[in-house]
């Protein structure tokens, strides 16, 4: 059975009961389970209930995904894309930069895709570390003690979080912001783990010591990693700004 999703920012007045209903009545044309999920509950409701799909999708700018299964799933992407299109801010069309905004002092998020084949755990840790100095995180001079640091936190256990992710993390006193990359992998690489491989590697590295502001979204992103739904919705994501999306609404 195919999954489809179709991640976007409801407007600032949210999606209105009308327009769930029209949505309700252009899923019956397809031989597909359609669900809403909002990304910063972690939250799902059938689209065949308006009412309970009201309650994930009446906040302004809400982060939300159409989560779509079934034989013609790809045909219903294809409509429901164009609905979405007209009544949100779809991810797939541009980024909108008002529900980006974040107060944690977050210096950047990087985004990379992987299709080596023999990429391998330290391979991909190295990679993140270099992105983190293109991003200004660190220096190129400190690239070195930082992946010593990342690499020595995966001897203490590996840092597979929810199906599908690693969240190699470090906090460290020359580190001055908290900074984040991913590196997606195809396919997905052995991180030692016995919860199985992994298709995203997100790096999250933090001054030590941190605020407490950076800390609680911390807390937070790492939380949402065990939810099941969000760790499919980020393993699925094939866009840059779908990624930073889901990231950022989860350490809001």
């Amino acid at each position: 059975m195919l999954e489809r999703r179709i991640t976007f920012y409801c407007e600032a007045a949210g999606l209105p009961s009308y327009q769930l209903n029209q949505l309700k009545k252009l899923t019956t044309y397809f031989q597909s389970k359609v669900e809403l999920f909002n990304v910063r509950q972690l939250t799902r409701a059938p689209v065949s209930q308006p009412l309970k799909m009201l309650s994930l999708a009446n906040k302004p700018y809400a982060l939300c995904q159409l989560i779509i299964n079934g034989n013609d799933a790809e045909l219903a992407n294809l409509v429901l894309t164009d609905f979405i299109a007209q009544y949100a801010l779809s991810l797939t069309q541009f980024s909108p930069s008002v529900p980006f905004k974040i107060s944690l002092p977050l210096t950047s998020i990087g985004w990379a895709d992987c299709h080596a084949s023999g990429s391998n755990k330290t391979e991909t840790i190295t990679q993140l570390s270099h992105m983190l100095v293109a991003q200004q995180a660190v220096t190129a001079e400190q690239q070195p003690a930082l992946l010593q640091a990342l690499l020595a936190r995966e001897t203490i256990s590996a840092t597979v979080m929810g199906p599908g992710i690693a969240l190699p993390h470090v906090m460290h006193e020359m580190i001055v912001k908290p900074a984040m990359a991913i590196v997606c992998q195809h396919p997905s690489i052995d991180w030692g783990s016995s919860r199985g491989n992994i298709s995203r590697a997100i790096a999250m590295i933090l001054p030590k010591p941190p605020q407490k502001v950076v800390l609680m979204a911390f807390a937070q992103f790492s939380k949402c990693l065990l939810n099941e739904d969000y760790c499919t919705a980020l393993t699925l994501a094939q866009q840059p700004q779908e990624l930073k999306a889901l990231v950022i609404e989860a350490l809001r």
